[in-house]
């Protein structure tokens, strides 16, 4: 048995004991056993966890070879179809070959270089910048990227599952690879702007020269063509999918993309309305009574996050390779945050609603309308406490945008969840079974609605539910429609780098960027399809 095949039995080993704790029963015997019990179990996944991502770094360059070594036998078989004619010359008889053997199979390496899953493990980044999955399987959605084909037009990256299995791992190594090699050339050339110069000087470096032109060998491309010329768009879906991977409200939402900016989706306002037609007796009766269902448009325009890592610019080559998992930490940690807290808090009216941000136009929160000022507006509450009551006023006041429990989300803050933690119809996750849908960041449910903490949930605002700087008390809980509210993306994430603003600090700034919106797609803005409960007290 290759070591390969070993690898893989052992993870599939890994799999089903996964699956295993994931199914046990609750423990039994007093608080004291069963925390031991559940304590013991957490320990145990995060060892076969970790155990699951060292066999994974292992497998990569030993499919990478495992591919080249295909790549070679075809070749073989190839030069076999050949026989000499007339005076020696080769004839080619005609060879049928499955382009599902290929990795590439027709697609640009930009599609290779944005595939994504459909949905990621979430979790959150250490800051080592190793990624620690959420214990409780929780997964977040993914969206497709617009990328150019090999015939230059725009089309979807394809998602990780359109390739095979023993394809996986290479094309991993690959995103990896390049993702690693822009911010390495951004980091050490300070004539160095975009993520497409800094891959081109990482190309050329003793330090990732020979890991590209082996990585292009496995993949079946020509070094000294296409592996030689080609610069990316962007840095690639490995950085994307962290991002993505480490949201807890954000991922709630579902994701667009923009065609152009700024764009106007067409949304079914008033429903038709169906009426009773009398059975026609004659030639002349009457036409059924007229109904127009009314149609509004919510206008997406993408505003640019930006996100910033300071360097020394004389940072030395190998020192870069060894920072650069601690900068992409900081690069998606950036862009986590400011995602997270312009969803919560976003005001966009020139003057926010907190007055700490006030007129600023660089603060995030003022790039969108977020969920606290559209509450605030239709459906905001005083209650004093974060309790599975005063949830279940917000809902009714809610009407019929909070009847069904699934398209809903609640969303509290540290306070909120110690509040929930002693309320009774809290079912925590560790209770609600193998078959439930867990959402990162989630404690539980209450009336089968998900719970939601977020660090980002304020708590030094007013009784209004608003920052003033004077009575800096209060926090906030919520209640959300999920299909009210949707994001637009019209570029997804890239990196650059800038001096001038350092210069006399001697150092250089790395920045990434990305262009999105956040808009309630609603077919009125006096919809009570988000609520708050203010004026809560930690």
């Amino acid at each position: 048995m290759s070591r390969l095949e070993q690898i893989r039995q052992r993870q599939e080993a890994i799999r089903a004991r996964l699956d295993e704790i994931e199914a046990l029963a609750e423990p039994e015997g007093d608080e004291a056993v069963r925390s031991q019990a559940y304590a013991d179990r957490a320990s145990e996944t995060d060892e076969l966890l970790t155990e699951w991502d060292a066999l994974d770094a292992e497998a990569q360059p030993l499919v990478a070879r495992a591919a080249r070594l295909d790549a070679v036998r075809s070749a073989a078989l190839g030069a076999g179809t050949r026989e000499p004619v007339g005076r020696g010359e080769p004839r080619q008889t005609p060879a049928f070959v499955s382009r599902s053997d290929s990795l590439r199979n027709g697609r640009s390496l930009d599609e290779l270089l944005w595939a994504t899953d459909e949905a990621v493990r979430a979790g959150s980044l250490n800051k080592a910048g190793d990624f620690v999955p959420d214990r409780h399987g929780a997964r977040n959605p993914v969206e497709q990227i617009v990328v150019r084909s090999e015939s230059g037009l725009a089309v979807h990256a394809p998602r990780i599952t359109e390739f095979r299995p023993e394809h996986h791992g290479l094309l991993r190594s690959f995103q990896q690879t390049v993702a690693d090699m822009a911010l390495f050339g951004l980091l050490i050339d300070r004539s160095v702007r975009s993520s497409g110069q800094g891959f081109e000087v990482a190309r050329s470096h003793r330090l990732f020269r020979d890991r590209w032109n082996n990585l292009m060998r496995a993949m079946d491309v020509d070094t000294s063509g296409e592996g030689g010329t080609w610069v990316p768009t962007g840095i690639g879906a490995m950085m994307h999918e962290k991002v993505r991977a480490s949201g807890k409200i954000a991922p709630l939402f579902s994701r667009i993309d923009l065609p152009t900016n700024p764009w106007k989706w067409p949304i079914e306002g008033a429903d038709a309305t169906a009426y009773r037609v009398a059975e026609p007796t004659t030639d002349s009766e009457s036409k059924m009574t007229a109904s127009t269902p009314g149609t509004v448009a919510a206008t997406f325009d993408a505003e640019i996050f930006g996100a910033r890592a300071l360097f020394s610019r004389s940072l030395e080559a190998d020192s870069a390779v060894a920072i650069l998992p601690y900068v992409r930490r900081k690069l998606v940690q950036a862009f986590v945050d400011a995602e997270e807290k312009t969803v919560l808090d976003g005001d966009s009216d020139g003057t926010h609603q907190d007055s700490d941000v006030g007129a600023s136009t660089t603060d995030a929160r003022t790039a969108w309308d977020g969920l606290r000022k559209r509450a605030l507006a239709n459906a905001g509450q005083a209650l004093t406490a974060v309790s599975s009551t005063n949830i279940a006023t917000l809902r009714k006041s809610m009407g019929k945008w909070g009847l069904n429990p699934t398209d809903l989300a609640i969303i509290v803050g540290v306070s909120g969840y110690h509040q929930l933690l002693g309320d009774t119809n809290l079912v925590t996750v560790d209770k609600m079974g193998s078959q439930a849908t867990i959402l990162n960041g989630q404690i539980g449910s209450v009336y089968g609605v998900p719970v939601i903490a977020s660090e980002h949930v304020r708590e030094n605002l007013n009784a209004t539910g608003v920052y003033d700087g004077i009575t800096t008390t209060k926090t906030y809980f919520m209640t959300v429609n999920r299909n009210e509210w949707a994001f637009g993306q019209r570029m997804a994430l890239d990196v650059e780098v800038d001096d001038s603003v350092y210069r006399e600090t001697y150092q250089r700034v790395l920045v990434g960027f990305m262009r999105e919106d956040f808009q309630n797609i609603g077919d009125s803005s006096g919809n009570d399809d988000t609520a708050i409960g203010y004026n809560t007290t930690p």
